[in-house]
């Protein structure tokens, strides 16, 4: 790794590394005399042969690393733990491309590295528009790398932090498209396990992507058994359905339309459904109670809409729409977007109601996307939905980044230390919400934190000390009236 010194060391590499073509690097020699390295990489950039992320690079000395098989990297879409997507062009075609990179950490990880391979496999018996397609993928090139369709648009959780929550029309437009890919993928038997607002984009004509298919599961596959046994619980816990967060590894289509509603009600009030970060409260809501009552969060919403979306929330899966064909047709009569729809999605806005909080765009770039999370059971035996104790400890697992996305500011994955023990406080089993007045998309949402009980049961020494107190305001009273006698 050598960093250029000198004009000459800056042409040299971009020469080495095959960064610009050799004719149109001449002609800018000629028409150009920079005074140093720092010049020479600026002008670069404002004649357009290079961008800012390559300056970086080549700056650094790292322009060799530019180049991922056939494909020239142009710039850094997003990062996740699971490691890099990067806007790529290919050496012929001319065509770009977004590239996930897994990361260096992982390389050595079997089982990201099986993660990396099932998203190839699942994407390549996929074909439709509402999913996003992998091109190729190559497992022996150090790093891995996957290649797959460049979208221009954002991710729904960017798209409320940018312009607010969404209308009633907006979110079932949003959500008939969805539902329509988890159609496709219920029709070879595949289910996704991680719908949620990071994970779908949206375009700039209104068109919306899945993506994602890390850790989808193959309903006719045995093989991943080994990987997803009942002692751990794979998804976003915000979003995954009740029976999920018992076992990852036997859930159906059904999870992934609870993910759908859980999706919906994010993008119509501004936070998921539980919203808070204690996860061991969100295990336990999730299998004892519903979800605050949209109605009452958005009274300008349609009841019967608000039902459709309740519905898909259904804590048992066999009160959801069976099928996401089912849910389609019951999302449909409302998929009415107005005009304004989705452009004002991509228009500058400093105002956010997701996690009720306002950030400038130049922040948001700063800060990581949900993750997927892993949440490990200390008893491996299954508990019944009807059973609130879920006793976990949970990790941040490694996700992709939504390609061509700006990340969206998000609480970061609680530390298992933060998750409640059983005799610590226990928050109530209802919704944690109060009523909301009206709000239209783009304006500001409050987020009401979850409200704690008491202690169910407090220590013999707490009940012994209060009739000790008791006892002596009494005994005060009865003195004090004594004394009033005389």
């Amino acid at each position: 790794m050598t960093r250029p010194q000198t004009v000459q060391d800056v042409f040299d590499a971009l020469r080495r590394d095959r960064l610009v073509e050799p004719a149109r690097l001449l002609a800018f020699a000629d028409r150009h005399t920079p005074a140093d390295a720092s010049a020479a990489l600026a002008r670069l950039v404002a004649d357009g042969l290079l961008t800012a992320f390559q300056v970086g690079e080549v700056a650094a000395g790292n322009g060799s690393a530019l180049w991922l098989g056939n494909y020239r990297v142009l710039d850094r879409l997003g990062q996740g733990g699971m490691g890099h997507v990067f806007l790529a062009e290919h050496a012929v075609l001319g065509k770009r491309f977004a590239v996930k990179v897994l990361s260096d950490s992982l390389r050595a990880d079997p089982g990201a590295r099986d993660r990396f391979v099932r998203e190839a496999r699942a994407a390549a018996t996929l074909d439709h528009p509402n999913i996003v397609t992998v091109f190729d993928a190559d497992m022996a090139h150090d790093p891995p790398y996957l290649v797959m369709e460049h979208v221009d648009g954002v991710s729904l959780q960017e798209a409320v932090a940018r312009g607010g929550t969404f209308t009633a029309g907006e979110a079932a437009a949003v959500a008939v498209q969805v539902a329509d890919g988890l159609d496709r993928a219920a029709s070879v038997g595949l289910v996704h396990r991680d719908i949620k607002p990071a994970n779908l984009l949206i375009d700039r004509r209104g068109a919306v992507k899945i993506l994602d298919l890390g850790i989808v599961r193959f309903t006719h596959d045995d093989t991943q058994s080994g990987i997803d046994g009942t002692e751990l619980i794979l998804g976003t816990l915000d979003y995954l359905a009740p029976e999920q967060a018992v076992d990852s590894s036997e859930v159906d289509i059904r999870a992934d339309i609870y993910a759908l509603g859980a999706t919906l009600y994010f993008l119509l009030t501004g936070h998921p459904p539980y919203p808070g970060n204690d996860v061991q409260w969100k295990m336990r809501a999730k299998q004892t109670s519903d979800p605050h009552p949209l109605q009452q969060l958005r009274p300008d919403m349609p009841p019967e809409f608000a039902a459709v979306v309740h519905r898909l929330m259904a804590r048992d899966p066999a009160d959801r729409h069976p099928t996401p064909a089912v849910a389609v047709t019951a999302l449909r009569p409302w998929a009415v977007p107005g005009p304004d729809f989705p452009g004002r999605l991509f228009r500058p806005s400093s105002d956010s109601t997701a996690h009720d909080r306002s950030a400038t765009d130049h922040e948001l770039t700063h800060d990581p996307l949900p993750d997927t999370l892993r949440i490990i059971k200390t008893s491996i035996r299954l508990v019944p939905v009807t059973n609130p104790p879920l006793p976990v400890s949970v990790a941040c697992d490694t996700p992709s980044m939504p390609l061509g996305e700006l990340p969206a500011r998000t609480p970061a994955c609680p530390a298992p230390g933060a998750i409640s023990s059983d005799d610590g406080p226990a928050p109530w089993l209802t919704s944690p919400l109060a009523p909301a007045p009206v709000v239209s998309h783009g304006s500001r949402l409050p987020v009401v934190a979850p409200s704690r009980a008491p202690h169910a049961r407090r220590p013999l020494a707490h009940v012994v000390g209060l009739v000790v107190a008791l006892a002596a305001v009494v005994t005060g009273i009865v003195a004090l009236t004594a004394l009033a006698g005389r």
